[in-house]
């Protein structure tokens, strides 16, 4: 808001300064049109050139030359102008983005984890839960990934898995079996959901107890 009232200001100003530097170089060459006709009359009077003609020649083109420097300046100071009014539009957009952008983010956080539970098969983990799509819509093709871990944190292996359901309307839920086998030492483990395009953010909503049992 400040920069765009601040270009606002400068625009009026450049733009008067414009006018006073076209008034100025106006009058200049009004003044060097009469000193051409007074020296055209003189010359017609006389019937040959004296020796003060070429020194007024010299003035008139002196000050019309005088002119041109402000009207420079002026245009200059307009240019000035320009760049700092496209600088603060271009600010006001990066301004209004920035929401934009805060949306994103809170539309990926739709999918809710609601359960989840895991089962010992010989040398084998499966996990097991239900995640529920809380927003407009969801992406299509999630995948539940499972990372295992053993007791020290030290990373073991992974196991992946579709959905049940490929495609979640608002307010529906779907449940995942993601299998890891060939695990002996697990310490704990942790989901995620993924697509192609990348990690599907998820709020934890389970319950306390089923937290801890993790």
């Amino acid at each position: 808001m400040v920069l765009m009232t601040l270009a606002i200001a400068s625009s009026a100003l450049a733009i008067a300064f414009a006018v006073i530097a076209w008034r100025f170089a106006r009058a200049e060459r009004r003044r060097s049109d009469a000193r051409v006709s007074a020296l055209s009359a003189a010359i017609d009077g006389t019937g040959s050139p004296a020796a003060s003609p070429p020194a007024m020649f010299a003035q008139t083109r002196g000050s019309a030359v005088q002119g041109r420097p402000l009207l420079k300046f002026g245009v200059g100071f307009v240019g000035a102008v320009a760049v700092i009014v496209l600088i603060a539009m271009a600010g006001d957009r990066r301004e209004s983005a920035a929401p934009a952008a805060v949306g994103t983010g809170s539309a990926e956080g739709s999918l809710e984890l609601v359960s989840m539970r895991h089962a010992r098969t010989a040398d084998a983990l499966t996990v097991t839960g239900l995640v529920r799509n809380s927003g407009a819509e969801a992406p299509r093709g999630i995948t539940a990934v499972v990372f295992v871990f053993d007791r020290d944190g030290n990373y073991v292996a992974s196991g992946r898995a579709a959905l049940e359901f490929p495609t979640l309307a608002a307010g529906d839920e779907s449940p995942f079996r993601v299998s890891v086998p060939d695990v002996k030492d697990v310490g704990r483990y942790r989901v995620s959901f993924r697509t192609d395009a990348g990690v599907v953010r998820h709020v934890d909503r389970r319950p306390a107890l089923q937290v801890s049992a993790n």
